[in-house]
């Protein structure tokens, strides 16, 4: 059974953005059920908030059929200047799991199929992840208003549900060949706000 407290632990941190405090918000020895936070509030200000999942090969080794790594850096741009927060969540593939989101990406590449259709295929819940454990983080913070960056209603949803009040800013990157049928396929069957496709 999931405590209902997390374990809670800070450092500051120099960036090439600017200078944040690190959290790590952790309900188990799991480390999916960590959730990191760079923090830079500042006092009366209605933050900007990202909350970002993980994408290993998006983010780290930057590979172009997504564009994880972009909204990551540019979160990361706009809350070191407008201040605010970055909660990342530690669950690849949108919660379900690393190993899934592999078997997802090679049903892609060997059968030319997007990510909507290869998670249906392997049985996968297109994006599983709820939002409770966002909504502790801005509790904890005493945070009942965000401007939230994102594409992703289900986010904005879930935020709402939990009593926060959303102000929906996009976070639209510019559509490459190698990515915009990831992008299509997360417009058009999961539902994303995208206005440049």
């Amino acid at each position: 059974m999931e405590q209902v407290d997390p374990d809670i632990s800070s450092t500051p941190l120099m960036t090439k953005y600017g200078e944040f405090n690190l959290y790590v918000f952790s309900w188990s020895a799991n480390e999916q059920d960590n959730v990191l936070v760079l923090e830079n509030l500042k006092p009366d200000l209605v933050p900007f908030v990202r909350v970002q999942s993980a994408c290993y090969t998006g983010e780290i080794f930057e590979s172009l059929d997504c564009d994880c790594h972009w909204q990551l850096e540019t979160s990361l741009k706009i809350v070191a200047k407008e201040r605010g927060l970055l909660i990342y969540m530690l669950c690849d593939g949108r919660g379900a799991g690393l190993l899934t989101k592999i078997r997802g990406m090679r049903l892609t590449a060997e059968e030319g199929i997007d990510t909507a259709d290869a998670y249906r295929k392997l049985g996968t819940p297109l994006d599983p992840r709820t939002y409770e454990r966002v909504a502790h983080i801005l509790k904890h913070f005493r945070i009942a208003k965000v401007k939230l960056l994102t594409n992703n209603p289900r986010k904005i949803e879930g935020l709402s549900k939990a009593s926060v009040f959303v102000e929906h800013l996009p976070l639209e990157s510019t559509p490459t060949s190698q990515n915009q049928s990831y992008l299509k396929a997360k417009k058009n069957k999961l539902g994303h706000l995208f206005s440049k496709l």
